[in-house]
């Protein structure tokens, strides 16, 4: 009787490290697979600061453009107007 309980106490204790070896395995696994992850964000990431330069623009270059069209918008504005008072008619309300 009691070679019985050692053997099911071994057999407990196999299944148990079975069990304790699968959980530790499967933690690795999953640390292994973050990594991976982290790896194929940094990439990307570098990928992306490499490209952006090259398809957006900065905002000073942005705040020069759009200073540029309203100057043009001005202009514009001036000549059309110069163009209604010469007509003869009042000035357009606004």
């Amino acid at each position: 009787m009691d070679q019985n309980i050692h053997y099911i106490i071994e057999a407990c204790l196999a299944v148990a490290g079975f069990l304790v070896g699968l959980i530790i395995k499967r933690a690795f696994q999953s640390i292994d697979d973050l990594w991976n992850k982290h790896d194929e964000v940094t990439k990307r990431l570098t990928e992306l600061a490499i490209e952006l330069p090259k398809e957006y623009v900065t905002k000073n270059d942005l705040t020069h453009a759009v200073d540029v069209i309203h100057d043009r918008f001005d202009k514009l504005e001036l000549k059309l107007e110069k163009i209604y008072s010469s007509s003869g008619k009042a000035s357009p309300r606004r």
